[in-house]
């Protein structure tokens, strides 16, 4: 939080410095100035919270500079501090809703007093001008959540064109009449919301929707539509003279772009020629068609021709045996055995693994009913999995829940009380739920759901507490950099780490440290 002391003679602006206990109010920077001409640019660059102001200097007096701060919208909370018990500037200060009026001689007692009193009401307005751009921030995402949702009911051929999407387009600045139109699938998508970002769903979107934006940019335009978790597609205007030619070459760019900054993986179909709006549906199906005879695995040189497609529906004497004896381990050993029987096959396109998911969703349905439960939660595997590693983490995940679908209480907590031991442990780890749920084996959802009831938090924000407090206490008793400390508690972005820092504890990690080596 900054000052600004304004007065045209300097032992009235030392005064007013060393009469306040600046440290106590978390004033962290103080600037001086002699006139209203100089303390204009000074607000204007660098953006003061509270102002103490005479009224009577040269070039710009007190009534002329909160006239200007008044007219040109500043926030600036204002004290005036005058030798004149003027009705004028009185009022002067009153129509810039000023918090105080001290007369000179001051007091130490008046001066910090009228300070208190503007932090009050400079962070009463920060907060309420925070609540107004979240509020605004949530009204746009809800309104770009509607359009996203109008399209892509639109592309999955469940509405008709109708006036909502010809109103998106104009908004976009997307053509009417040529648009490229590519189907994507994320191969890791799972695996690096849960790892990179903490499980935060929102802000991997945040970052592909950035990138996308940065890549395509000199192109023209675009906009990246999610039909699901797994199925995207990208439209683009196709209006300059040969870029339809090069739109496979601009969807590799967005694609290497995404593998090299985040580490994201995708299949991507194309239509091969550009569509008017109201033939996108049919487009993206040819798209959609494109993109499920892609490969999911290496093809390998030295076959011609792969073998049969092996059936998942062959190990279910082996599952529904292992499930009886709730034997998790053996359940993963079947699974990963028969990945490891299409890896060696030499060619799987999308096609054949959205074949293995159908069979895999049966088993999982008839094992539910005959076992378990009429009523078990939705246990399926997602037919748009693009990538193998995924598809058998998923493929596991699912009947481990059959195993937690039937209780089993007293075991579950315990398992979960291990869990937690391992996270006091282990938390400048880069851990994710998928790797608490290799090691202790159980399913992702399940260790979710059973660490909320238990401890009335979720494993993110458990494991964010552990590392901020052990951050406050670095940055409070040693002098590791932030980008040290950053690294040491498992994050990569040091950014990143000073906004999760900042939303925990109040203030940025080198202001706490500041505060605390001050007090």
């Amino acid at each position: 939080m900054k000052v600004l002391i304004v007065d045209d003679e300097e032992h009235v602006r030392d005064g007013i410095e060393l009469s306040v206990d600046w440290p106590k109010f978390g004033i962290e920077q103080r600037l001086m100035a002699e006139n209203g001409t100089e303390a204009l640019l000074l607000i204007r660059e660098y953006k003061p919270a509270i102002l103490f102001c005479d009224m009577s200097m040269p070039e710009m007096n007190g009534m002329e500079l909160l006239q200007r701060i008044r007219d040109e919208g500043w926030d600036t909370q204002i004290i005036v501090v005058s030798g004149y018990d003027d009705f004028i500037y009185t009022k002067a200060a009153i129509r810039a809703q000023g918090v105080d009026y001290i007369l000179k001689p001051f007091r130490k007692a008046d001066l910090e007093q009228a300070l208190e009193r503007a932090i009050a009401a400079w962070r009463q307005r920060e907060n309420s001008l925070r609540d107004e751009r979240e509020t605004e921030h949530r009204l746009r995402q809800a309104g770009a959540l509607l359009d996203e949702q109008k399209l892509a009911l639109y592309l999955k051929g469940e509405v008709a064109f109708h006036e909502g999407i010809r109103s998106l387009f104009y908004k976009t600045g997307l053509s009417m009449e040529k648009i490229n139109v590519a189907f994507l699938l994320p191969k890791n998508r799972m695996e690096l919301v849960d790892r990179r970002f903490s499980g935060d769903g929102e802000l991997f979107l945040f970052a592909v929707n950035n990138i996308t934006h940065e890549a395509l940019r000199l192109y023209g335009s675009h906009y990246l539509c999610r039909l699901d978790d797994y199925q995207w597609i990208l439209l683009t205007s196709s209006e300059g003279e040969g870029l339809s030619g090069l739109y496979p070459s601009y969807i590799g760019k967005v694609t290497g772009a995404w593998e090299s900054t985040l580490g994201l993986k995708v299949l991507a179909g194309l239509c091969e020629t550009a569509a008017g709006v109201e033939s996108l549906p049919s487009a993206a199906q040819e798209a959609r068609s494109a993109l499920l005879q892609l490969s999911v695995v290496d093809r390998s040189a030295h076959l011609s021709q792969p073998a049969e497609l092996p059936g998942f529906a062959a190990q279910e004497v082996l599952l529904l045996n292992a499930l009886k004896t709730k034997n998790k381990i053996y359940i993963a050993e079947i699974i990963r055995s028969f990945v490891q029987t299409l890896r060696e096959r030499g060619s799987l396109c999308l096609k054949e693994l959205q074949l293995c998911s159908i069979e895999a969703n049966l088993m999982l349905e008839k094992a539910a009913r005959q076992l378990f439960y009429k009523h078990a939660t939705d246990l399926s595997v997602p037919l748009w999995i693009s990538d193998l590693d995924e598809w058998e983490k998923a493929v596991v995940r699912q009947w481990w829940a059959l195993i937690e679908e039937e209780g089993g209480e007293a075991a579950g907590n315990r398992g979960i009380q291990s869990i937690r031991d391992y996270i006091h442990k282990h938390f400048q780890d880069n851990i994710s739920l998928s790797d608490l749920s290799e090691l202790f084996h159980f399913s992702p959802q399940y260790i979710a759901k059973k660490f909320k009831e238990l401890y009335n938090t979720t494993v993110m924000t458990y494991m964010t507490e552990l590392r901020m407090e052990k951050a406050a206490s670095l940055l409070k008793h040693t002098e590791l950099s932030v980008s040290e400390i950053a690294g040491m508690l498992g994050y990569a972005d040091e950014n990143y780490f000073s906004k999760v820092f900042k939303k925990q504890n109040g203030l940025p990690p080198l202001s706490y440290r500041k505060m605390h080596r001050g007090s």
